[in-house]
C-alpha cells in the first residue's frame, strides 16, 4: 500500500503525490452532522441522509449537540437512536452525539447507559451562556477535557482549534499526546478554518509529529454542507493518512468498534 508522510519544507512533492494524497485523506464518512433537533441547524436526518447517498458517502454520524445547550435535544432524541439501523439507502447512519465538557473531571451531561447506546459519541467546547467551559478558565477547561478523553465511550474531540477556545501550542501539544495514547480521535473542522489557518497547520504538523488519530469532518449544519471538503486541499500536505480515522466505513467501524 502506498505510504505517504506528511511534507516538511524540504521535501519535494510532485503533482502525482500531491492528487495521491488529496484521494487517500480525502474522507467517505462524515462523523459530524447536525439536525434541527440542536436548535440551531437547519437539515432533517431524512435530508442528510438522502445526501450522502447521492454524493456516495459510505455512512454519516447524526452528532447533535448534548441535551444541555440551549435549545437542545432531549434525552429521549439520543435514546432513540437504535432507529437509524433500519434507514434505508447505501449510506449507514450512525447514532451519536456531539457532547460539552460539563464538570471538572472530565464529565458530560448524558448518562453512561445512554453514551453506551451511542455508536459515535464526541465532545466539543462550547461557548454558550452559563456553560460549564465557558465559565472557566482555559487551564481548568483543558484539564477537564484531557480527562474527558480517558473515558473510553468517549471517541472523539471536535474542533480543538476554534475561535472560542485559544489554545497555546503546548496546550495542543498535550491534546495530541493524549489523543494518542488514549485512541482519541481529534478533528479537523472544515467548517471552521478562516482566520485560523497558521493554527491549523500548527495543530495537524502536531498531531502527526504525535501520531495522533485524526477525523475530518463537515460539521454540516445544513444540508449543502454535508461531505464538503473542498477546503481541505489546503491542509492535505500536513496530515498523514494512515491517522485519518474517517477515510472509509471499514476504518470507523473498527475505531469506534461498531458492530454492523
Amino acid at each position: 500500500m502506498l505510504k505517504l508522510k506528511a511534507r516538511t519544507r524540504h521535501t519535494p512533492v510532485t503533482c502525482f503525490d500531491y492528487y495521491i494524497k488529496i484521494i487517500m485523506t480525502t474522507p467517505l464518512v462524515d462523523l459530524h452532522t447536525h439536525t434541527v433537533a440542536s436548535g440551531h441547524a437547519y437539515c432533517t436526518v431524512n435530508e442528510l441522509v438522502e445526501k450522502a447517498n447521492i454524493i456516495g458517502l459510505e455512512a454519516i454520524a447524526i452528532t447533535d449537540h448534548g441535551p444541555r445547550l440551549p435549545n437542545g435535544p432531549h434525552i429521549y432524541h439520543f435514546s432513540n437512536q437504535e432507529r437509524f439501523k433500519t434507514i434505508p439507502g447505501n449510506c449507514k447512519v450512525l447514532s451519536g452525539v456531539e457532547e460539552d465538557i460539563a464538570g471538572p473531571n472530565g464529565e458530560v451531561f448524558l448518562p453512561e447507559n445512554t453514551l453506551n447506546s451511542l455508536e459515535v459519541v464526541l465532545v466539543g467546547l462550547h461557548p454558550y451562556p452559563n456553560g460549564w467551559a465557558n465559565i472557566n478558565s482555559k487551564k481548568n477547561v483543558l484539564i477537564s477535557l484531557l480527562k474527558a478523553m480517558e473515558n473510553p465511550l468517549i471517541k472523539g474531540v471536535t474542533h480543538p482549534i476554534s475561535n472560542w477556545f485559544d489554545f497555546s501550542k503546548e496546550d495542543i501539544i498535550e491534546i495530541v499526546e493524549n489523543a494518542e495514547s488514549t485512541s482519541t480521535a481529534v478533528e479537523l473542522n472544515l467548517s471552521k478554518i478562516y482566520g485560523l489557518e497558521n493554527k491549523l497547520f500548527e495543530f495537524l504538523d502536531l498531531a502527526g509529529e504525535f501520531n495522533a488519530p485524526l477525523m475530518i469532518n463537515s460539521d454540516a449544519h445544513a444540508v449543502h454542507e454535508l461531505g464538503d471538503f473542498s477546503n481541505l486541499e489546503k491542509f492535505t500536505d500536513r496530515i498523514i493518512p494512515e491517522n485519518v480515522i474517517n477515510k472509509d466505513y471499514k476504518t470507523v467501524k473498527s475505531f469506534f468498534e461498531i458492530e454492523r
